[in-house]
């Protein structure tokens, strides 16, 4: 009689499993098609000494680079803009900043480039930052 009962509750165990499973399964399918891509935005190539919180209340910074200037270091910001303007879109902002970093990183005046992956949206902008990322480390 034992073996019985733990055979139905090592069924019951392995249902519920599967259930719990299926129900995973369709939960993430449903989730994909709800997905709506955020709209396409405006973007900007910022030089500055010093990002402000003027400046943070209307651009999203999502690559940074700063470099040697002889008024002392620049920094540069590749912006995902929060208002609208006619600015670039992703891939010509993109080009503006990469021709900026691949000036300072062949002068050797380039200090740093970094993503600021928190601020990523999309894999248009995560496929962008990582040839960014791939151009700095070229010394």
């Amino acid at each position: 009689m034992m073996n019985i009962a733990i055979a139905v509750a090592v069924i019951l165990f392995a249902a519920a499993g599967y259930l719990a499973f299926m129900n995973s399964r369709l939960i993430a399918d449903k989730k994909r098609e709800a997905y709506i891509p955020p709209p396409a935005s405006e973007y900007t190539v910022y030089m500055t000494p010093q990002f402000t919180r003027e400046d943070e209340r209307t651009l999203t910074p999502i690559g940074v680079m700063e470099y040697e200037d002889p008024q002392g270091p620049m920094k540069v910001y590749l912006c995902r803009t929060r208002h609208k303007a006619e600015d670039l879109k992703l891939e010509e902002a993109g080009d503006v900043f990469l021709s900026h970093l691949k000036a300072a990183r062949d002068r050797g005046t380039l200090r740093f480039y970094r993503t600021v992956e928190e601020a990523l949206q999309g894999q248009d902008e995560v496929r962008l930052t990582e040839r960014l990322t791939a151009v700095a480390k070229k010394r």
